[in-house]
């Protein structure tokens, strides 16, 4: 499977979640569908959504806080990213989208 490298998302204002213990349970009450994140995706998520989306700053956030190969880092988090996306509980920006955009 090819990952696609996203350096932004939003997250949909009908996306809710809460911290339960170490896991972020998910819920998208437009599909009534439910998601559950383990404690290190709890993490990329509540650390994602402060810095408002921002994958580019999440990516240097992790490497500044975790030993392990940046490479391997960068990649399981744009799978993540990748993931949540297929999921309709993140959404690329339209400029994101379109790369030609210039507004």
């Amino acid at each position: 499977m090819d990952v696609e490298m996203v350096n932004r998302v939003e997250i949909p204002d009908w996306i809710c979640y809460e911290r339960i213990d170490n896991e972020i349970i998910m819920v998208d009450p437009t599909t009534w569908q439910y998601y559950k994140l383990d404690n290190y995706g709890a993490v990329l998520w509540e650390k994602l959504v402060a810095l408002k989306g921002d994958v580019k700053a999440l990516k240097n956030w992790v490497f500044e806080h975790f030993e392990a190969d940046p490479q391997q880092m960068g990649k399981d988090i744009d799978l993540f990213i990748q993931r949540l996306v297929e999921n309709g509980i993140l959404v690329k920006p339209e400029v994101e989208k379109n790369p030609s955009f210039q507004g």
